[in-house]
């Protein structure tokens, strides 16, 4: 396991695995997901899988949208 990295990324569940995905995507290479369990095992195992594209904020709106 590296010892140091630019990025660190806390948590393999669905946000911490798309944040690893996008920035090595990006071109990102010193970057390391750190995991307690294995991936998805904590609060993304939980989930019930709603998907909400309706906010009242419209930047989260359309950051929801987005997603979908």
């Amino acid at each position: 396991m590296k010892s140091s990295a630019r990025v660190v990324v806390i948590g393999g569940g669905v946000v911490g695995a798309s944040v690893l995905y996008h920035l090595t995507k990006a071109g990102w290479t010193d970057v390391v997901l750190v995991e307690r369990k294995e991936l998805t095992a904590g609060s993304t195992w939980h989930a019930a899988g709603g998907m909400h594209t309706l906010n009242g904020d419209p930047n989260v709106a359309r950051l929801q949208q987005y997603t979908v």
